[in-house]
């Protein structure tokens, strides 16, 4: 099959297919943030918050987790390609519960990342902001799929912008190539399908290599039917990494080892994983 029309095919994927219906608007909230960033783009983030606007977010720290859409096919309009991934997003914010923060852009890059991020930052630290000292600085993942799997992975060394990432999770990412992968502030896992013809396993190994080298951490799960955009299958991984790495749940941690270490999971694991 033609490169391009493969491309085509796999733009604004839908994150795990098959979910239940999205939870009630009262179980949370949303908010879109736009402006001026210095990246490639103008800042357009999506703030899911796991508290309705009405009560307020109380005083509970809540850790971050900041996404990064999949290419949007060229999409120059704009279109914001978050949609197709919201619904996981959502349960995501509130299983933690996180506060989630998705860059919307078409063509998601490192830059994006990390504008989102430093505005949530500012926001915890701004007087009369609702996030005024609820955000666990602390507590920093990075999320993405395929272009943008692959921009959380360039966004995973944050020190030298000032961000101590706690991990970094990404879903079949795409280069093209790969900039100081192994320069990670925190453990990373790879999540990809032995069927991937977009971005197949083969171009991502790199990535697993560079981490291996880091003495931090991390883990490369192959699910051995998943294609480029069957990332249902890679439930319940996402969710118990979340709860191991940002809440600290150890049982968590004990799980996704468990699930990765046998069929249809093939799992390299670095030294520095416990």
């Amino acid at each position: 099959m033609n490169r391009k029309l493969i491309l085509g095919l796999f733009v604004i994927a839908v994150l795990f297919v098959g979910l239940a219906a999205r939870p009630l608007q009262d179980e949370y909230s949303e908010e879109i943030v736009v402006g001026h960033s210095q990246g490639n783009h103008r800042l357009d983030c999506t703030v899911i918050r796991p508290w309705n606007s009405s009560v307020g977010p109380g005083k509970s720290e809540y850790p971050v987790i900041v996404w990064a859409n999949g290419w949007g096919g060229n999409n120059v309009e704009g279109a914001d390609s978050t949609d197709g991934y919201k619904d996981t997003l959502i349960e995501w914010a509130l299983d933690g519960p996180y506060i989630v923060i998705a860059a919307n852009a078409w063509s998601a890059q490192e830059s994006d990342v990390l504008a989102c991020l430093q505005w949530i930052i500012d926001q915890n630290n701004e007087k009369r902001s609702e996030y005024k000292g609820v955000v666990n600085t602390d507590k920093i993942g990075l999320s993405g799929h395929s272009q943008g799997g692959g921009a959380v992975v360039k966004a995973g060394d944050g020190e030298p912008d000032g961000f101590d990432i706690t991990t970094v999770l990404t879903m079949n990412p795409y280069g093209p190539g790969w900039v100081n992968a192994g320069s990670q502030d925190g453990p990373v896992l790879v999540l990809t399908g032995a069927n991937d013809v977009v971005t197949p396993y083969s171009w991502t190994f790199p990535v697993f290599e560079a981490v291996q080298t880091n003495g931090i951490g991390g883990l490369y799960a192959v699910h051995q039917v998943a294609g480029h955009n069957n990332l249902d299958y890679y439930k319940p991984v996402p969710i118990l990494w979340w709860q191991y790495t940002l809440n600290g749940k150890v049982g968590a941690g004990k799980e996704v080892m468990k699930i990765l270490g046998k069929d249809p999971w093939d799992t390299q694991i670095t030294d520095g994983m416990e």
